[in-house]
């Protein structure tokens, strides 16, 4: 499904934290000490293939300031037999490949990335596909707060459950919830339609130690702002439980942590964990289920 990869890699590419020096990647000297940045999802709901580069100061930070974006790398995604060559887009700045059956993402199977640059510098990183894991159902609870002027502000909780595959050889599972959420503002009187949203409520990474055939859930929570003489309706819910590797865990949890360290403001910032071999970054697989509800007239605050 391109819109969760679309959503990782925004988050991945605009959220990670502070720019570095604004320079010409053709004017850092052989020995300044930056290394390639890179950054590449895959799943087996891809049907395009991307991965964005640029060079990084070191790994406290990570950034894709457009002055560093390596706009010349040779990008090769391979598994023990076949090859694909990603090509950069000048328009999108990253490169991609639209595989149409000549490349195939498949679970269970594990795949390299390899980036090479002028200057005989080269990175590269492995990862392993995980199996998908099937929601069982999704839900959607609120809880309304009214302020003096009687406005709504709603909190809606999204919860995913799945039953648990169990742990197998590897000890863990990780976990990530996505989340769209189509709902109508109406008039409370007429029942009349004001406007529509669409919202996804944020979910964190989760590690997964349990046995098989345990009742797992997870949550993620948005909220919505509407005025006195109106309510909502949830029109349509569309959820993904993703099952993720290890590296995706390990780099999303880092990241929170430097940023809750960033708002506490330690002296020592979390370095983001990195699988790339050298250089920064994250190469990582993820593998969804997807489900679509479409609650009959579902009235979520009043």
């Amino acid at each position: 499904m391109r819109t969760v990869l679309t959503l990782f890699l925004g988050m991945m590419l605009t959220a990670c934290l502070r720019s570095v020096d604004e320079l010409s990647v053709d004017a850092l000297p052989i020995d300044r000490v930056t290394k390639p940045n890179v950054v590449c999802f895959i799943s087996p709901q891809d049907t395009v293939l991307t991965a964005k580069i640029a060079m990084s100061e070191p790994q406290i930070v990570s950034s894709f300031t457009e002055s560093l974006v390596v706009k010349d790398a040779v990008v090769l995604l391979s598994d023990s037999s076949r090859s694909i060559q990603l090509v950069y887009d000048d328009k999108l700045m990253y490169y991609r490949a639209v595989p149409q059956g000549r490349f195939t993402i498949r679970p269970g199977m594990t795949y390299r990335l390899t980036v090479s640059m002028s200057g005989n510098r080269s990175v590269t990183a492995e990862a392993t596909v995980p199996q998908a894991v099937l929601i069982d159902r999704v839900s959607v609870d609120s809880t309304v707060t009214r302020n003096s002027a009687n406005a709504a502000l709603t909190t809606y909780t999204t919860t995913l459950y799945w039953t648990s595959p169990g742990t197998g050889r590897n000890g863990s599972n990780y976990y990530r919830g996505w989340a769209e959420i189509d709902q109508q503002i109406v008039e409370r009187e007429t029942g009349l339609p004001v406007s529509r949203r669409t919202s996804e409520p944020s979910f964190f990474v989760e590690r997964e130690t349990g046995q098989a055939g345990a009742l797992r859930l997870m949550t993620g929570q948005h909220t919505l702002l509407t005025g006195p003489t109106t309510g909502t309706q949830t029109q349509r819910i569309r959820a993904g439980l993703l099952t993720t590797d290890e590296n995706y865990y390990r780099y999303h949890t880092s990241l929170r942590e430097q940023f809750v360290n960033q708002q506490q403001n330690f002296a020592n910032p979390t370095v983001l964990y990195s699988n790339i071999a050298g250089g920064y970054g994250l190469f990582a697989a993820y593998n969804g289920s997807y489900i679509t509800v479409e609650p009959a007239n579902q009235r979520s605050s009043k």
